[in-house]
């Protein structure tokens, strides 16, 4: 009996394990993200889990990008300000593991491209 629960457990917390993966990092990690912005001109993002069941792409176009000081952690964390497609504002810290950015027509993981260890669960991709 105990073995039938360690394994309902595991593959209860399976669908977990790529949560937060580079939600909170450290502070040169987020200086070199923002930098990336800069230097690269990004201005628009895609925003997806697709670790994450139901959660659907949201690309926005982003106004500012900025980090700060995980509230009561050593961490710190990347917030992008911006618009999604209907013009909602958004403006929350976002996960770099599950942010894209286009790069020669192909939106790509940013985490990955800054060389930073994470799974975004998907290959570059088109919208």
């Amino acid at each position: 009996m105990k073995k039938i629960i360690i394994v309902f457990l595991l593959l209860i917390s399976a669908k977990y394990i790529y949560a937060d993966q580079l939600a909170w990092i450290t502070k040169e990690q987020a200086e070199k993200t923002v930098q990336y912005f800069k230097d690269n001109k990004i201005k628009y993002a895609v925003l997806w889990c697709a670790c994450c069941d139901n959660d659907t792409k949201m690309k926005i176009k982003v106004t500012r990008i900025s980090y700060k000081q995980a509230e009561g952690q050593p961490y710190y964390e990347v917030w992008l300000e911006g618009k999604d497609k209907e013009g909602k504002r958004l403006n929350q810290a976002v996960d770099l593991a599950y942010v894209h950015v286009k790069i020669e027509g192909v939106y790509n993981c940013l985490g990955k491209l800054l060389e930073f260890e994470c799974d975004p669960c998907t290959e570059p991709f088109k919208l």
